[in-house]
C-alpha cells in the first residue's frame, strides 16, 4: 500500500475506532434479496420500456437496506428503503444520460404529471408511498430531502461553469447536504413506534455522521477514479490544503457528531439501540459494495 493509501486507511480506521464501530464482514441475506427482487419485478421495475431497468441499481439498495436498516421490524419498509436507494442511484445515472428528463422531475412530481420516462414515473409513484411507512413529519422531510437531491443534480450541472470564490467555502457543504438525502436516511433508522420528539434534536448531528461518513468511506474510490468535484476536493481547493487534511477534519466532525447523537438518545433505549445498529450497518453498507474498493485497503471482502 502506498503512502496516500496508508494515510487514507489510517483516517478511516481511527474514525471507526473512535466511533466504536467494528468493521466486520457484511452478512449475505439471500431471503431479503429475493423478496426485494420479487417486489421490484411485480412492480414492473425490471420490464421498463426500451433498455431501462432498475436491476443494475439494485445491489446498492440491497446493501443499504440489508445492512443499515436490518433492525427495522417491518419487512415492507425495508424493501421500500432498498427500492428508494436503487432509484436514487438510477437517478444519478439517468441525469448523466438525459439531463432534461431529470430537470423536470420535481415540477412534474408536484403537479402530478407523468414523468419523462417510465422508471422516473415509477420513482414518483414510490415517493407517494412514503407516508405509509413513516409519520407525517418524517414523511414530509423525506420527500423534500428527495426533491432537494434532484435539485442538487441540477446545481452540479451548473457548477461545472463556476469559478471557485475563495470566500464561498460553505458552498461545498451546502451542496453536499442537499445531494445526500441524509435527512431521509437518518429518519429511516427509527421505526414509526418511536415518537419523533425523541430523536428530532439529534437529526442535525445524525446528518453530519451520514454525510461525513460517506465522504470518508468514498474517498479512496473517488481518488482512484480521479474525481475532483466532491466535497473533499472542493474544500481542499478553498482552503489550499491537502485532501487528507480535509478528510481528517471531516472524520473528527463525524466522531463528535456520533458521540452527541449517542448522548442525546441515551434516555430512550429503543431509539439509542436503533441508532447504534444503524451506525454499524451504515459502515457495512460501504464495505459490502465492491464499488467502494475498500477491500484494497484491507477491509472485509464485498458482498455485492
Amino acid at each position: 500500500i502506498s503512502f496516500p493509501q496508508n494515510r487514507t486507511r489510517f483516517i478511516i480506521t481511527t474514525f471507526l475506532q473512535k466511533c466504536n464501530l467494528n468493521c466486520t464482514k457484511p452478512k449475505e441475506r439471500a431471503d431479503f434479496e429475493t423478496a426485494c427482487y420479487e417486489e421490484a419485478a411485480i412492480r414492473g421495475y425490471f420490464s421498463a420500456h426500451g433498455t431501462e431497468s432498475l436491476k443494475p441499481y439494485m445491489p446498492g439498495g440491497l446493501s443499504m437496506s440489508a445492512n443499515a436498516y436490518s433492525h427495522l421490524e417491518n419487512p415492507s419498509t425495508k424493501i421500500f428503503i432498498c427500492l428508494y436507494t436503487a432509484f436514487l442511484i438510477y437517478l444519478d445515472d439517468c441525469f448523466q444520460k438525459d439531463v432534461e428528463a431529470v430537470t423536470e422531475f420535481n415540477e412534474r412530481f408536484v403537479s402530478s404529471r407523468e414523468q419523462k420516462g417510465k422508471l422516473l414515473d415509477d420513482f414518483a409513484s414510490l415517493l407517494i408511498e412514503v407516508p405509509t411507512h413513516f409519520c407525517k413529519i418524517a414523511s414530509n422531510i423525506i420527500i423534500t430531502a428527495t426533491l432537494n437531491l434532484v435539485t442538487a443534480l441540477l446545481i452540479e450541472q451548473e457548477a461545472k461553469k463556476l469559478k471557485l470564490e475563495k470566500a464561498a467555502e460553505k458552498y461545498a457543504t451546502f451542496t453536499r447536504v442537499m445531494s445526500g438525502a441524509s435527512e431521509a436516511y437518518a429518519l429511516f433508522a427509527f421505526s414509526p413506534e418511536i415518537p419523533i420528539s425523541v430523536y428530532v434534536q439529534a437529526l442535525p448531528d445524525l446528518m453530519v455522521f451520514i454525510n461525513n461518513g460517506n465522504d470518508i468511506l468514498s474517498f479512496y474510490k473517488e481518488e482512484r477514479r480521479g474525481e475532483e468535484c466532491n466535497r473533499v476536493s472542493l474544500l481542499a481547493q478553498y482552503r489550499q490544503v491537502s485532501k487528507h487534511v480535509v478528510l481528517q477534519g471531516l472524520a473528527d466532525e463525524a466522531v463528535a457528531a456520533h458521540q452527541r447523537v449517542l448522548q442525546m438518545l441515551s434516555h430512550h433505549t429503543q431509539a439509542y439501540d436503533a441508532y447504534v445498529k444503524f451506525s454499524i450497518g451504515y459502515v457495512q453498507f460501504h464495505t459490502a459494495l465492491s464499488r467502494y474498493r475498500l477491500v484494497e485497503l484491507g477491509f472485509p471482502s464485498p458482498v455485492y
